[in-house]
């Protein structure tokens, strides 16, 4: 057996999806900062509360969560999932020799996969990371959504609060950003931050009351219908932002692929994929949760 693994890292940001008070009301999303509360309700419950159905007999529980870091702005959450497949009991075989044997376990019981993540709410750029371990056996970005919308519903009727949104996630693609773009089956919304200097260029030639501003100006493009795709603007945006000989200092995109799922691009999380080397317990089979862990966090503080 090989003594370690490479082992991918998926990037997603976690928002609340607002419902609209009517039909043609405007979509508005917010970061899930909720998300640190609905942790520490689902850690609080008996293991067997925490159970989560999912597809093929398959079932996940949150196992652990840690606050590892917290001050005004920053806040790293680490924790594991566990998951297992049960209502499957077939004979096991030797490798070595062909011999084979009854399984001994149940058929409620199943292999447990851990699938480990960190998460980071960063109020300074408005946004709730999450770095999710690629396990193909464990749980994905979309089970681990599903998961913690079930326990906000939960959370909420505990305390008496309505429920007036959904969780969702925007994958966050690392690779180039011209590459990402053309993959995208449909580009519905950009987003242009230009430096508060640009208020008092002769462009615009306005006063130093704006001093108080952020440092970022947002601009706002978006197609004019829910068919329409604006990916020939935002390259237009792009090229701009990339020549450097203007005061364009971040391009964000919002789309979606060819598989429907939403995407966000943006210029400062794009770079190649980040795998992490982790070792093999040569007794298990199983990844060492320590490093996966140093090495999420890593990534986390980095972003």
């Amino acid at each position: 057996m090989n003594t370690t693994k490479d082992i991918k890292i998926n990037f997603s940001t976690l928002i609340q999806r607002m419902w609209k008070n009517e039909q043609n009301g405007s979509q508005t999303d917010k970061p899930f900062f909720l998300i640190e509360e609905i942790i520490s309700f689902i850690i609080k419950l008996y293991k067997i509360k925490k159970f989560y159905d999912l597809k093929n007999n398959k079932f996940c529980f949150l196992e652990l969560s840690n606050v590892d870091f917290k001050d005004e702005i920053i806040t790293i959450i680490t924790g594991m999932f566990k998951s297992a497949r049960n209502e499957f009991r077939p004979n096991l075989i030797n490798k070595k020799n062909g011999n084979e044997r009854k399984n001994p376990k149940e058929i409620t019981e199943g292999d447990i996969e851990k699938t480990h993540f960190v998460i980071k709410l960063d109020k300074n750029t408005n946004e709730v990371y999450l770095f999710l371990e690629y396990n193909f056996h464990g749980i994905n970005t979309n089970d681990v959504v599903n998961y913690l919308q079930y326990f906000t519903n939960q959370y909420l009727a505990s305390i008496n609060m309505p429920r007036n949104f959904s969780v969702k996630h925007l994958i966050i693609p690392r690779n180039n950003f011209l590459t990402e773009l053309e993959k995208l089956a449909r580009t519905k919304l950009a987003e242009v931050y230009f430096d508060r200097q640009l208020l008092g260029s002769k462009a615009l030639n306005f006063s130093n009351r704006f001093i108080s501003l952020k440092k970022d100006i947002k601009l706002t493009a978006t197609a004019s219908s829910h068919k329409e795709s604006i990916t020939d603007v935002v390259i237009d945006l792009f090229n701009a932002f990339n020549n450097g000989k203007n005061d364009i200092t971040k391009v964000r995109v919002y789309g979606n692929d060819l598989d429907d799922n939403e995407v966000v691009l943006d210029t400062s999380f794009m770079s190649k994929v980040e795998f992490l080397n982790i070792d093999i317990n040569p007794e298990t089979g199983e990844l060492n949760t320590t490093q996966i862990f140093s090495g999420l966090k890593k990534i986390a503080n980095s972003f």
